[in-house]
């Protein structure tokens, strides 16, 4: 019995060495460059395709200050310092920082200091009370014989640079919300003083007729028509006005601020 089990357990010794090497095996790291590119073009209708020419990434300064307005300025850099997207894509990006910092740590050398004293003295035999004092250092390094410290230093230092990225679009897109609100409220706040000068010219038409009216000159008619055409007219204005209250809220939501207490001044805006 005992003869079979120690074949049994010299079958298995290589089995079992196996499977601790292939726990130990890490992946291995790709090399771009050895990727293949993809074709720039195929066999069929190559000469109907036209491909692409790759373009060179535009600037993410601050190009809102194209249009020259101080409060879009403002409400841009507002929107930077309070947006709730860009407060959370900057709070992901700090922590993968730490992480990647942690990670780089654990490939250095360790090194501790430790000290302490104890005062001790005798009694019986009356000796004078004596300070011990100790100190001790330790060393300590993790050598990474199968590459698991540096595949995870590389994993986090992707994941800071996928982090920053998202940071960089988050802030590129709420720069254009912001911009884009901001433009189509002071268009709306052109239209708007639009409407509103033709309101108050149909309701000086509308007193006119009904001054001529009174004197026999036009007919009833034309009373209303006017009348029909102020109400229109009153309808209009009262949507913008709705519409706007709807922009500037949003505009509050970009820049972090209480809609209740936000709010643009109206102006028209020219370029």
């Amino acid at each position: 019995m005992n003869h079979t089990s120690s074949k049994l357990r010299t079958a298995l010794l290589p089995l079992l060495a196996a499977l601790v090497l292939a726990g130990c095996a890490t992946s291995a790291s790709v090399d771009p460059a050895s990727i293949p590119a993809a074709p720039s073009a195929y066999k069929e209708n190559a000469a109907a395709v036209a491909t692409a020419a790759a373009t060179a990434p535009q600037s993410q300064g601050t190009w809102w200050k194209v249009f020259a307005d101080p409060v879009l300025d403002q409400l841009v850099e507002q929107a930077g310092n309070n947006n709730n997207s860009v407060k959370v894509a900057a709070g992901r990006l700090a922590q993968a920082r730490a992480i990647l910092r942690n990670t780089d740590a654990d490939r250095l050398p360790q090194v501790g200091l430790s000290g302490g004293a104890v005062r001790q003295s005798n009694i019986t035999t009356n000796r004078v009370a004596q300070t011990t004092v100790t100190a001790a250092a330790n060393f300590s390094y993790e050598v990474d014989l199968i590459g698991k410290l540096s595949l995870n230093s590389d994993a986090a230092s992707l994941d800071a640079k996928s982090r920053e990225a998202l940071l960089r679009s988050t802030q590129l897109l709420v720069q254009a919300d912001v911009a884009q609100t901001y433009l189509n409220l002071r268009s709306l706040d052109t239209e708007r003083t639009l409407v509103r000068d033709t309101l108050q010219a149909y309701r000086n038409t509308l007193r006119l007729t009904e001054i001529r009216f009174k004197e026999g000159d036009v007919a009833e008619l034309d009373v209303a028509r006017v009348r029909t055409e102020v109400a229109a007219t009153e309808s209009e204005a009262l949507a913008l006005d709705r519409r706007r209250a709807e922009l500037e809220h949003a505009l509050a939501v970009l820049v972090g601020e209480v809609a209740s207490n936000f709010a643009v001044a109206p102006t028209e805006w020219s370029t």
